[in-house]
């Protein structure tokens, strides 16, 4: 059934349902600066309206279609800011590559000849490639703090190694 509402007896049902959008609202910890959470509840009010005017579970099925409305521009808002993040990363990656291209060979034989083959291969893998702990620890069929281990040791014996390379 499609019920039609005018803007005055929308503005009144507005009205009649304002506090439980800003309850749900609040109840999901959702901060709205911007106002567009609200808006939101508004919109599922009206196609809450809509779909259920005159039936008399309208209130509680109101309720339910304004909060599902939330939770799911919540996991939006999640799934944007998670692809921002990876972009982000993925350009800081890019960035960084580009300039690890620009040091003079003598400096990565200078870092190869202070390490060992596990912590060269973390340098290698880990920053000259950009692969994460778990892709070289699945890569070298080890842990991942194995792979961390790497690491640390090959940033202990480069501090020394590089300050050497940097004060020529």
């Amino acid at each position: 059934m499609d019920n039609h509402l005018t803007d005055k007896q929308f503005e009144d049902l507005l009205k009649q349902y304002n506090n439980m959008i800003h309850y749900q609202i609040h109840k999901l910890f959702i901060k709205d600066y911007e106002g567009e959470f609200y808006q939101e509840g508004v919109t599922a009010l009206w196609e809450a309206y809509r779909k259920y005017g005159h039936d008399p579970t309208f209130p509680k099925m109101a309720t339910i279609y304004i909060r599902s409305r939330l939770i799911d521009k919540i996991r939006k808002h999640k799934r944007v800011q998670d692809r921002e993040t990876v972009d982000e990363y993925i350009d800081h990656q890019i960035a960084f590559n580009k300039q690890i291209e620009h040091f003079d060979p003598h400096f990565w034989t200078t870092v190869r000849q202070n390490l060992s083959d596990k912590q060269w291969l973390f340098v290698e893998k880990r920053i000259l490639k950009g692969y994460s702990l778990k892709e070289i620890a699945e890569q070298e069929q080890t842990t991942v703090d194995a792979v961390k281990g790497w690491g640390q040791a090959a940033k202990r014996k480069l501090r020394s190694a590089l300050e050497d390379y940097y004060t020529t």
